[in-house]
């Protein structure tokens, strides 16, 4: 029986860790999560820390911020979703206010939520600014372009009330159950002295200076803050309080360097303000007397952008939330702050290479706010730490390639957009520069050897055979008004580019001899090809916008891949291990990573928990790799992504209506699904992949279908948004064929 006992244990442990070792990705950085995070708050009744993120992502946590879950895409939104604003009623009941003018609820503490409203538009910039309740039940919800809207269910409706302005209505603040206040982004607001009956557009005191409202908050029903950032040319920061639930107000502070201010009260006497100033930094103002008086905190400051959002959990200790899921805490009540997010990169990460395991280049923004840079940083740990090697303070457009881990070359536009080699042998501990004498944006370098390399990028493309010390002007045929985006070397002799002829058709550039004359392939009209993979002699695979297109026969022949994915994904990159195994990544509704298992011609979507845009993978062989992306995100896998059953991303996403025929030839119909009608009116709209509009239809009345006519649009991919009267709304991915 022991022998029995201790083998059943043994069979269980090893079955356990063989589940840990099959997580097909891991978060290396930043954590807990990349994204912006807009508000944090405390779900009422409990200690429980709730945040709303940009990039479809929640936050949870329950020892006051030490540690946190996620939860991604609530309600089934893609990952590009801004979760803008949270408030909660009681312990269960909450509300999201988010992009495309959306309200989520919930009523399980957070863990699930539904679309209870959602407006009549396309963009998800677009959002409902602010949500307050003045019961359980009564609550009201503002938006851009004057919108305001009322529940009196709890929020399982939402009605429009007429505002009467035109003004982005930013925040809504309830001194007491009658009198409350709707700021725009002046001292101009819309206010109510009976719970919200009615609504009158006034200023909000002539004691305030001009200028814009950044911020409102009441302690009580007759004390409130405002925080105001002055017009030009001086851009004064200004604090004033009121003691009569706003018919007053009194300056207590101004200073030349504080802007965007956010306040965070612990009660009525201890608070504390995060306020941008114009040296890139987030200092903190502290009260402990009611706000008659405040006290900048000594730097060490925060960094810009650091104070979307501030709470305290206790007396002493207090959160601060911001850009790319930037957390501080302090534990001494506001004086000093210590950063709870890892990170290793400062921002987006565009491109990575790996000479061999163990060393590794990115070329990555370095900027923290305000000045934009980019650079290179090295790792010699195979990804654990990175340090940087190069810096550039003068233009984003640059780019770089490693032949070997010592030799490397990184090209970047000047101020007086002159395009420059830099060069180094030893890598990246000395550069020499060489001007190219050319001025172009440049998209991509690639070396063949140390004397043969190509520069491609905006209108141009430019050749040196004596290792960049000359160039000359190589560009194929006559591309004006066309792009060329990546380089990539078969041999010596023979050269490709993908790109574009005039912006919108899929070329592909050709050459046998070193890229002194090029063939000009072109595979259609899906937009420009902005990556190339040679995964063996004769297969070509490029991505154009949400496609991918494959040639069997160096090019002669073209065939689009087919996807297992039911959402679009916008590639960015490709690379492959192996002539049959090959990876996609960019920037999808859910999934952002693709795997390929016969050299390209199917493709399946692979769940990494990452809602941030992908920009670049390193594999060392088919399983092990490293992927980079939006907002310093690196992600690691051991398994090539999957699990034993391929994790392919499940998004949990409602559908409402079909279109068909699909392909089509000259008209669209559209049908609703089992269970849905169709309410008119209905707003159709028609893009491409890059977003650009190209048929708009508002249909007033008809039966349970909708025709649209697209005889003269080209063929290609599409993206047909229908809209409802009801809120309904959903995106299909269309395709013509003729």
């Amino acid at each position: 029986m022991n022998y029995l006992r201790t083998l059943l244990i043994g069979i269980l442990l090893i079955t356990v860790f063989d589940l840990q070792a099959q997580i097909p990705w891991t978060r290396v950085t930043p954590t807990p999560q990349e994204n912006t995070i807009n508000q944090v708050i405390r779900i009422p009744g409990t200690d429980r820390l709730i945040a709303a993120c940009a990039g479809s992502t929640i936050m949870m946590s329950d020892d006051a911020g030490e540690s946190w879950d996620l939860i991604l895409n609530p309600a089934g939104m893609n990952n590009q979703y801004i979760c803008k604003g949270i408030h909660f009623i009681n312990e269960s009941t909450g509300f999201i206010n988010g992009g495309s003018e959306t309200i989520l609820k919930t009523t399980d503490g957070g863990q699930t939520w539904n679309l209870k409203y959602q407006g009549n538009t396309i963009y998800n910039w677009q959002c409902i600014n602010d949500i307050e309740f003045l019961s359980d039940t009564h609550g009201f919800a503002v938006g851009d372009a004057g919108q305001l809207f009322e529940t009196s269910d709890a929020g399982e409706s939402w009605q429009a009330i007429e505002s009467g302005v035109q003004a982005n209505l930013n925040q809504i603040v309830f001194a007491d159950s009658l009198t409350g206040f709707i700021f725009s982004w002046t001292t101009h607001c819309l206010k109510t002295i009976d719970g919200g009956i009615s609504w009158t557009w006034e200023v909000l005191s002539d004691q305030l200076p001009q200028g814009q409202l950044i911020d409102c908050y009441f302690t009580n029903a007759t004390t409130g803050f405002v925080f105001i950032e002055g017009n030009a040319p001086e851009y004064i920061g200004y604090i004033f309080k009121t003691t009569d639930a706003g018919l007053n107000w009194t300056q207590v502070f101004s200073n030349y360097s504080a802007y965007t201010g956010k306040f965070a009260f612990f009660n009525e006497q201890q608070g504390m303000i995060a306020c941008e100033t114009w040296v890139y930094q987030t200092k903190v103002l502290l009260t402990n007397d009611g706000g008659l008086s405040w006290n900048e905190i000594s730097q060490p400051w925060m960094p810009w952008g650091a104070a979307n959002s501030m709470i305290y959990t206790d007396e002493n200790t207090a959160l601060s939330v911001g850009n790319k899921g930037m957390i501080f805490k302090t534990n001494d009540g506001g004086i000093s702050w210590q950063p709870e997010q890892n990170r290793t990169f400062s921002g987006e990460i565009f491109d990575a290479q790996f000479p061999n395991e163990n060393v590794g280049y990115v070329y990555t923004d370095v900027s923290s706010g305000g000045v934009a840079s980019n650079g290179l940083m090295k790792t010699f740990d195979g990804g654990n730490s990175w340090n940087y090697i190069f810096v550039n303070n003068m233009n984003p457009n640059s780019d770089f390639y490693f032949m070997t881990v010592d030799i490397g070359f990184c090209v970047s536009e000047n101020f007086n957009d002159t395009v420059s080699l830099l060069k180094t042998t030893d890598g990246g501990e000395s550069w020499t520069e060489i001007s190219t004498g050319y001025e172009f944006k440049p998209y991509d370098v690639k070396f063949f050897d140390e004397n043969n390399g190509l520069i491609c990028g905006e209108y141009l493309v430019i050749r040196t055979s004596d290792g960049g010390l000359t160039w000359e002007d190589v560009t194929p045929g006559n591309i004006f008004g066309a792009e060329c985006y990546k380089i990539k070397y078969r041999s010596e002799n023979e050269v490709f580019i993908a790109g574009s002829e005039n912006y919108s058709t899929t070329t592909v550039f050709h050459s046998t001899d070193g890229g002194n004359t090029w063939q000009t392939i072109t595979i259609g009209d899906f937009g420009p090809a902005k990556d190339i993979a040679l995964p063996d002699e004769n297969t070509i695979l490029i991505t154009a916008g949400v496609e991918i297109f494959k040639s069997d026969d160096n090019g002669l022949t073209w065939n689009q891949s087919t996807s297992g994915n039911p959402d679009f994904l916008y590639y960015k990159s490709l690379h492959f291990t192996s002539p049959t195994i090959g990876y996609a990544v960019g920037l999808g509704a859910f999934a952002n990573i693709e795997r390929t298992t016969d050299g390209g011609d199917t493709w399946f979507p692979l769940e990494t928990k990452i809602t941030s845009g992908l920009n670049a993978a390193c594999f060392f062989n088919d399983d092990e790799g490293i992927v980079f992306g939006e907002n310093g995100v690196m992600i690691r896998t051991t398994t090539g992504g999957v699990t034993g059953t391929y994790d392919q991303a499940k998004p949990i996403a409602y559908s409402y209506f079909s279109a068909g025929p699909n392909p089509f030839e000259d008209k669209i119909i559209i049908r609703p699904l089992a269970g849905t009608n169709i309410i008119y009116p209905v707003q159709l709209l028609l893009t491409d992949a890059s977003g650009r509009q190209i048929l708009e239809k508002q249909v007033n009345s008809g039966n349970n279908e909708i025709r649209l006519s697209a005889i003269d649009v080209k063929p290609g991919f599409y993206f047909c948004r229908i809209s409802t009267r009801t809120g309904l709304s959903e995106t299909l991915k269309v395709v013509k064929i003729w």
